[in-house]
C-alpha cells in the first residue's frame, strides 16, 4: 500500500450511516452485504475530498447521470445528508486515516427547514430542472448530461458513450507508455488486440475502434460486450484521475462472464498497483470473491486484499473487515461471507 491510502475511515450522518467505522482497509477492497445495507452509499461517501466542491459535485453527477434525478435543490442535500429526513441541522462527519499516519476530519452542516446552513453548500453551483424556490445554484443542466468521467467512480451499468472516446484521447492516446499498458491490460479480454484507434469517418462523433491481429478491419469497442467496455472504462479511470488516490466501482462483476472474471480482476489489480490507486468495489457474487482471492494469490498480493462486509445491527450499519487469510478460509469452508 501507498502512504496516502486509507487504513481507516469513519462517516456519520450520511444517508443511512448513523456512525460507520471501517478499520484495517487494504489497497484492494471488495464490499459485500445484503441489499439496501449501504454498499453503494459507502462508495459515494468515499468520494469525500478536502476540496469540498469536488465532493458535492461528484454526488450531483451521480444524482443526474446515474439515479436520473430531474432537479437538484435542498432535497438533493437531504437525500445524502440525512438518514431520517427530519430537517434537523445536524452535522455530517468524516474522518480519514492514511497509512502515513495523517488524519483528516471533514464536517458539514445538514440543512435546516428554511435555509442551507453550510457556507460551503451556499457557495456551490448545481443544476436544477424544476424551477423550485429551494434551488441550490444555477448550473446549466447540460453540464451534467453525461457522468463526469473525472470523478473516481465507475457506476453500475456504465456502458459505452462518446465521453469515453474523449477521455481516452485526453489521458491515454497521447502517452505511448499509457497506451501500451492499456493495450497489454486488455489482452486477457480481447485476444489478439494490437492497437486502439479513434476514428470519426462513420459517425458525427469520434468512436473508439480496436485493431486485432489477423483482422483486416477495425471493430468498434462498443461491439465487444459490456464486460470489455467496463474493463476499458475502469482502466481508463485508473489512468485519468491523478487528483484521487482511490477508485470506487459499483457491482464490479456485473456484465462480466465468469470465465473472464479472474483475468478481468487481475488486469484491474495490476494497473491499480502500478498507478498507486486504492480500489473499493461492491459485489453480490460468490464467484467474484473466489476469483478475487485467486487473482491476489497469483499476483502475490494477498497482503493487500480485504473483504469488507456491511451488516445491519440494532446500533445501525456496521463494517467487518476480513483479511485475505480470513476470507480465504471462509471460502474454503464454504461459509457465507456475502
Amino acid at each position: 500500500m501507498e502512504d496516502r491510502h486509507l487504513v481507516s475511515f469513519e462517516v456519520s450522518g450520511f444517508k443511512k450511516f448513523t456512525d460507520l467505522r471501517i478499520e484495517n482497509i487494504g489497497q484492494f477492497n471488495l464490499i459485500v452485504g445484503d441489499n439496501n445495507v449501504g454498499k453503494t452509499t459507502l462508495l459515494e461517501s468515499l468520494l469525500i475530498d478536502s476540496d469540498s466542491d469536488k465532493f458535492l459535485k461528484g454526488l450531483s453527477s451521480i444524482m443526474f447521470s446515474i439515479k436520473r434525478f430531474t432537479g437538484l435543490n435542498k432535497f438533493f442535500l437531504l437525500y445524502y445528508f440525512s438518514n431520517t429526513f427530519d430537517y434537523l441541522p445536524q452535522k455530517i462527519k468524516f474522518k480519514l486515516s492514511q497509512r502515513d499516519g495523517k488524519y483528516e476530519r471533514i464536517e458539514y452542516e445538514k440543512i435546516s427547514d428554511r435555509q442551507i446552513t453550510s457556507q460551503y453548500i451556499l457557495n456551490a453551483e448545481f443544476p436544477d430542472r424544476r424551477g423550485s424556490g429551494n434551488n441550490v445554484g444555477n448550473m446549466n443542466p447540460e453540464d451534467n448530461a453525461e457522468f463526469n468521467f473525472n470523478i473516481p467512480y465507475v457506476p453500475f451499468g456504465a456502458l459505452y458513450n462518446h465521453e469515453l472516446t474523449k477521455q481516452y484521447s485526453n489521458y491515454v492516446q497521447r502517452f505511448i507508455d499509457k497506451k501500451e499498458k492499456l493495450i497489454e491490460s486488455l489482452q486477457h479480454i480481447i485476444k489478439g488486440i494490437k492497437n486502439i484507434e479513434v476514428n470519426a469517418s462513420d459517425s458525427h462523433q469520434p468512436i473508439l475502434f480496436i485493431a486485432e491481429n489477423n483482422k483486416n478491419t477495425l471493430s468498434p469497442l462498443a461491439t465487444y460486450g459490456d464486460g470489455t467496455v467496463k474493463l476499458f472504462r475502469i482502466l481508463l479511470s485508473l489512468f485519468a484521475n491523478d487528483h484521487y488516490n482511490r477508485l470506487m466501482i459499483d457491482e464490479l462483476d456485473a456484465g462480466v462472464h465468469y470465465r473472464r472474471l479472474k483475468d478481468f480482476i487481475k488486469s484491474l489489480i495490476i494497473v491499480a498497483k502500478e498507478q498507486k490507486k486504492q480500489v473499493f468495489a461492491t459485489t453480490h457474487s460468490k464467484e467474484c470473491l473466489e476469483y478475487f482471492a485467486l487473482a491476489l494469490k497469483e499476483l502475490g498480493l494477498e497482503e493487500d486484499g480485504r473483504i469488507i462486509r456491511l451488516a445491519e445491527t440494532k446500533n445501525g450499519v456496521k463494517a467487518y473487515t476480513n483479511t485475505y487469510e480470513q476470507f480465504q478460509n471462509s471460502l474454503v469452508a464454504d461459509s457465507e461471507i456475502r
